[in-house]
């Protein structure tokens, strides 16, 4: 079986084909994934396909990158609402982004605190988006004891060993498939496979142009990452496997 640990198949970019883009994940053995929902929109469309697939997840969360119109506090109590009554498997995506919105830097540190607060009273695990925050976000997450997974890693080896040794899992995208792709090539390596996860971003992070990254492209990053760690195909796709059910607290 293979994951994607991240994708948002809740999108409107999958409204016109949602049903046939899950044929082809489990086309692909792609039988488990976690469905990021940033608005009720994404989740009530997402939920339908978590209630069929039982190794789907499903995670909530306010993005760092949608607090331009609505950063109140009536919102986070909305969202704590929210996920009381709806009960998701995760809070995510949730983060720091300073290098699209530092303009909002206050903002996202207050709902940062806020959802990483909710998710440590739950118990639930945590999905992390971090750009160009790399401090800010280290700083915080060691004030929760929650289950985390950082989101596209593309930090350096040296940020990579910080955050295995806080426990964190990383997950990588589809920055392995890139020409000249070095950097996520030697962080790869560095990385033991049993803290690793693998996502797609879909529909997002394409690496062919023009190309609408879907959530069954994660083979070809399954594929890249077993050359890079020289560990057969089968073998990964075991381990990752535990890996995402040790996230949700099932092995």
């Amino acid at each position: 079986m293979r994951i994607d640990a991240h994708c948002h198949l809740g999108s409107y970019q999958f409204d016109k084909d949602r049903e046939e883009t899950v044929k082809k994940m489990l086309e692909e053995q792609v039988e488990g994934a976690i469905l990021i929902c940033c608005n009720i929109e994404d989740y009530r469309k997402a939920l339908v396909y978590k209630k069929k697939q039982p190794l789907f997840k499903i995670a909530c969360g306010i993005h760092p990158q949608d607090l331009e119109e609505d950063d109140s506090e009536e919102r986070l109590r909305n969202f704590r609402a929210f996920v009381l009554k709806e009960k998701p498997d995760m809070i995510g995506e949730i983060g720091l982004d300073y290098y699209s919105h530092p303009h909002t830097k206050e903002s996202q540190l207050r709902f940062f605190h806020a959802q990483l607060a909710l998710a440590q009273e739950l118990g639930l695990p945590v999905d992390i988006h971090s750009r160009k925050a790399v401090k800010d976000t280290q700083d915080i997450l060691k004030q929760y004891r929650v289950k985390i997974i950082m989101h596209s890693f593309s930090g350096s080896v040296e940020t990579a060993r910080e955050y295995l040794k806080a426990g964190y899992y990383l997950s990588f995208g589809a920055s392995v498939l890139f020409p000249n792709a070095k950097r996520p090539e030697e962080v790869v390596r560095a990385v033991p496979v049993e803290r690793m996860l693998l996502e797609t971003d879909a529909p997002y992070q394409s690496p062919v142009k023009d190309h609408r990254h879907e959530p069954a492209d994660v083979v070809n990053i399954y594929r890249r990452v077993s050359e890079i760690k020289n560990i057969p195909l089968p073998e990964l796709e075991a381990i990752i496997e535990k890996n995402y059910k040790e996230v949700f607290g099932e092995e």
